[in-house]
């Protein structure tokens, strides 16, 4: 049996710490959630490491026993900028970490996923695939953060929701060409079931992570 979504959620903000840039937190959540309702349960193994972190697992198959886990030292991995996650699956009712690589289909499924948030896959390196490796963009280098779109609350938006935030629900009314209320009433629902029905989504009323990208374009 899977670990709940509240419990992945849960250990992922172990990792998904106030160090982390807030998108690359969003992202991860998002896309925790939306796998999860595919039955496919993800961790969080890695993510902001201070560069000290960084020089110990660099000694590791040099100075220190072990095979070599990384080729950047302190200052020069991603992690260290609070850009990056190392992700994995959970296996045995989430008892253990299994970190996949090409071609298993799971994979597959969770790189199609962060890359629809714009997150760089580390398999796509051509001198050392680093599998489980995702970042929103090369802080290291200088590399520009990308321009995302509106960030998926991290819990489904719907009437009788609580806590709310009434800004997201405005952000929904204004995509949808609603009055701007700020309250997810029976209006707003009818028109987002048929917002679902037009693009063949599940028809409950609901926002989700799967409706939240149709209606923003995936970007977050």
């Amino acid at each position: 049996m899977n670990p709940s979504l509240n419990w992945l959620l849960e250990r992922a903000d172990r990792k998904l710490t106030k160090e982390m840039d807030p998108d690359v937190s969003a992202i991860t959540r998002s896309v925790i959630t939306e796998l999860a309702e595919e039955g496919l349960p993800i961790g969080v193994a890695h993510a902001f490491r201070t560069k000290q972190e960084q020089d110990a697992l660099f000694a590791i198959g040099r100075t220190r026993p072990g095979k070599i886990v990384t080729y950047a030292r302190g200052g020069a991995s991603n992690h260290n900028f609070g850009v990056a996650v190392d992700l994995f699956f959970y296996a045995a009712g989430g008892k253990r970490a299994d970190f996949l690589a090409p071609p298993d289909p799971r994979l597959n499924r969770l790189v199609q996923a962060m890359k629809r948030h714009k997150m760089q896959w580390g398999g796509d390196w051509g001198n050392f695939p680093d599998y489980p490796h995702f970042q929103l963009y090369d802080a290291v280098n200088g590399q520009a953060k990308p321009i995302l779109g509106p960030r998926y609350p991290g819990r489904p938006v719907h009437a009788g929701a609580t806590g709310m935030d009434r800004t997201i629900v405005r952000l929904i009314q204004k995509r949808l060409s609603l009055p701007l209320t700020g309250l997810f009433d029976a209006t707003l629902t009818r028109i987002v079931k048929q917002f679902q029905r037009r693009h063949q989504l599940q028809v409950d009323g609901v926002i989700g992570p799967v409706t939240w990208r149709q209606l923003f374009g995936g970007q977050r």
